[in-house]
């Protein structure tokens, strides 16, 4: 699990392929979830920035005074009635 200090930036990254391992760009731009350690949603459902055909990323950048602790990322693409959910998580900590 990846570890950031108190007001990094994480870029979370996503990658979307179809069932032959190709690179696909679904019909809307895929979104993002972050929860904090108590389960606060500090960021809900930001559509991620594209960059190329099925990579994208989003940069979230804590807080100086971010809660420490393991942190949850949920994307979420949808393509017609197909909806993928992918899990993530990092670790902040004081510096």
């Amino acid at each position: 699990m990846a570890v950031f200090q108190r007001g990094e930036t994480v870029v979370l990254s996503l990658e979307v392929k179809n069932s032959a391992g190709s690179y696909v760009d679904p019909a809307s731009m895929p979104t993002v979830k972050v929860k904090d350690p108590a389960g606060t949603v500090v960021v809900n459902e930001a559509q991620m920035v594209k960059d190329a055909v099925g990579k994208y990323h989003y940069d979230y950048t804590s807080a100086d005074t971010a809660a420490v602790g393991p942190y949850n990322v949920r994307y979420k693409a949808v393509d017609g009635s197909r909806t993928t959910k992918l899990r993530d998580s990092f670790v902040v900590e004081e510096d």
